[in-house]
């Protein structure tokens, strides 16, 4: 393939995308549709400025999501000679049908609820000696089970909007290190790849159920991606910064990567087979929690960087803090729902769950 060079800006100024250029943290190039999209969001990019806030902390060969001007826009990063480049891509949602689609979820729920219940007196009909018999086939069912479930929820956030999803989230005060603890308890026995650690003093206003449904998807893709999963939680400022890398794994085809944030994918990020949408599902729960979320490759693996607000800490009640409650999904925990494309099916224990 023969190489080439481009020189100066005549390339960028006529280009539809908003693309800038900043070295140090300063404004070195803006193109006109970079001058359109500073007056609609009240950005200051002018050549000589230092680099927006909002786009200060991607750093660089990273892909993320920025809403500015009530537009969601992808914006790609990538270090040239002359400092790094800022490109920016508007994502145009899908036109699903969200009341069928939701309703439709609605019906399979109920399905798999009857299925289930299916299943129960078949087990139950079975004296102890069938059961411990035939447990190796009916886990397969019951892992089965989760993967629908997993598709069922991803697929209701996804074709809601941020607004909806609002008017039916539960926030609440939740502390960082104790959903960190939890995340390690509960990963330790299923995977020897996943460490967690977390700073002091850590709180966020969350929907519990929604961020470790996040983390559990960016936990799932390190593991598939055959890497340890090294997941961090610190503070930065005024905010959470949650970074999962994964360490020793494969980095993405830039093919795929290139489609991150952009609409459907035509293969899964990670591997063959997968859902094809966690991390537009990650973006949407981070931004639902007024947070950003950032995606980097590189050659040891993928590092996927997430902030949210932190709120203080000192007015919480260890009423505040209800883990001690398994989450579940349809009597399945979520580890088990959302990992269901990654565990052996002997984690799927028929007899554990029918007792």
């Amino acid at each position: 393939m023969e190489h080439f060079t481009l020189s100066g800006n005549a390339y960028f100024d006529s280009v539809t995308q908003p693309v800038l250029l900043a070295a140090d943290g300063v404004i070195q190039y803006q193109n006109k549709a970079m001058e359109a999209l500073e007056r609609s969001c009240g950005m200051d990019t002018a050549a000589g400025q230092p680099l927006p806030e909002v786009l200060t902390n991607l750093g660089t060969d990273a892909v993320a999501q920025r809403e500015l001007a009530n537009v969601l826009w992808q914006v790609r990063t990538q270090r040239i000679e002359a400092g790094v480049l800022y490109v920016f891509q508007e994502v145009r949602e899908a036109g699903l049908g969200k009341a069928e689609t939701l309703r439709l979820c609605t019906q399979v729920r109920g399905s798999l609820g009857g299925a289930l219940m299916a299943l129960q007196r078949l087990f139950d009909s079975m004296v102890e000696t069938e059961q411990l018999k035939l447990e190796d086939q009916f886990n397969p069912l019951l892992k089965q089970y989760s993967r629908i479930l997993r598709m069922v929820s991803s697929t209701e956030l996804l074709v809601q909007s941020g607004e909806e999803l609002k008017k039916r989230w539960n926030p609440a005060r939740l502390s960082l290190n104790s959903l960190a603890d939890r995340l390690l308890r509960e990963l330790g026995p299923l995977t020897h790849r996943f460490d967690c650690e977390a700073e002091d003093l850590m709180t966020v206003w969350a929907d519990e159920k929604l961020l470790r449904q996040a983390l559990l998807n960016l936990v799932l893709n390190g593991l598939q991606a055959g890497g340890r999963i090294e997941m961090r939680l610190r503070r930065a400022g005024e905010q959470a910064l949650i970074t999962v890398t994964t360490v020793g794994g494969r980095p993405m085809e830039m093919q795929d990567f290139s489609g991150l944030g952009v609409g459907a994918q035509t293969a899964d990020s990670f591997r063959p087979g997968g859902l094809h949408f966690g991390m537009e599902l990650c973006w949407k729960i981070f931004r639902l929690h007024n947070g950003t979320l950032a995606v980097t490759n590189g050659e040891d693996g993928v590092q996927v960087t997430g902030r949210i607000p932190l709120i203080r800490s000192d007015a919480c009640s260890p009423d505040d803090d209800p883990l001690d409650a398994m989450d579940c999904d349809g009597g399945i925990s979520d580890v088990l729902v959302e990992l269901s494309d990654y565990l052996p099916e002997e984690w799927y224990s028929i007899t554990e769950f029918m007792d």
